[in-house]
This record gives C-alpha cells, structure tokens and sequence, in this order.
C-alpha cells in the first residue's frame, strides 16, 4: 500500500507535463497519456504553435488549454471501458442517431479516440480500418456483399459514420457517400 502511494506521487509529481523522463511512470498509471516523440504530422487545428504538440493533426482543446481539471477532476472515472467524463461536454452524443454505434451509445469513447492528441482527425487512435477492425473481424463483415469490406479496401468512414446514423449499419447516405475522407466520423 505504501509503495502503491508513493509510485503514485511520482507519477503525479511533475503534474500535467508530459516530458521523455516522465512518459514511461505516467503511463503505468493513466490511459490515454500522450506520447511526447509521437510522429506530428499536419497542422494543429489551434493554430501554429496553439497546443501542447503543435504539429498534431487535432487537440482536444481542454489539453491544448492546460485545461486537465475540466476532464480529470470530475469524480468520473475515465478508461478506455468508461469514458462518462466526455458526456459532460458531448452531451447527447450517446442517443444522438436512431441507429448508434456500440462503443457510442456505451460512452466507451475512448475505445477509438485519444483524450489528448492524435496525429489524425477527430482524435481517432489509429486509422479507421485498424480501429474498426479490432472488433469488426473479416468474417463479421461479409466481403462478398460489400466489396470494400475486402483486404485492402478503403476507410470505413468512407461508407460508414463512426458514431451512429439514420440508415442501417450506419451507412452515410446521398451522393457523395463512399467518397467522403476517411477523417469524416
């Protein structure tokens, strides 16, 4: 108990700075801390030199602003399992569509967005096929009917939303759907 507290006030020590030294100890801690030699690509959406890493494609703007309480000092749990916290800013996002997305409609936001920073849109985790595909199998998605679901195909968000939509399987509907980027949730 008292090595558990004590690995505890290191890790909390140098407070919300995320440095080289202290990346490894946060991270036996916390989900979701950012990586400070993580690859920035793209421009931040802040602005130059607007965030904690400019050069990140987004920021979740309370961690651009140094604003950790607004998220961190809730009383809320928030793990990848449960993200309630971001309700208290994206509120309704979890019943916002009549079909919604599993990991949506269980405030399980963190499952495919980074709290902090991405060097992708939307704060997405990886590319929307790696992200899609850790629960969405080959077999589950049926390439013979949907020719895009094969090896190689394009971005899911091409075809479908990430959050939840109108149409079943939450497919994007008018005529530019299937062309849209692949950062569009």
């Amino acid at each position: 108990m008292l090595l558990t507290a004590v690995l505890l006030a290191v890790a909390v020590w140098p407070g919300c700075t995320v440095t080289r030294e202290n990346y490894k100890t946060l991270t036996l801690f916390f989900d979701g801390v950012p990586d400070p030699d993580a690859v920035a690509v793209g421009a931040s959406p802040l602005g130059p030199g607007a965030g904690p890493s400019a050069g990140m494609l987004s920021v979740h703007r309370p961690y651009a602003e140094d604003g950790c309480a607004d998220c961190h000092d809730s009383g809320l749990s928030m793990t990848r399992n449960h993200s309630r916290v971001c309700a208290k800013c994206h509120e309704g996002t979890a019943h916002q569509y009549a079909n919604m997305h599993g990991p949506v409609a269980a405030q399980a936001c963190l499952w495919c967005h980074s709290p902090h920073e991405s060097a992708r849109l939307h704060l997405l985790r990886d590319e929307d096929r790696v992200i899609c595909g850790s629960c969405h199998t080959p077999a589950l998605l049926e390439a013979v009917k949907a020719p895009g679901h094969a090896e190689g195909g394009g971005a899911c968000l091409e075809c479908h939303t990430g959050h939840g939509g109108a149409a079943r399987k939450m497919l994007r509907s008018g005529p530019d759907a299937g062309e849209r980027g692949a950062g569009t949730p």
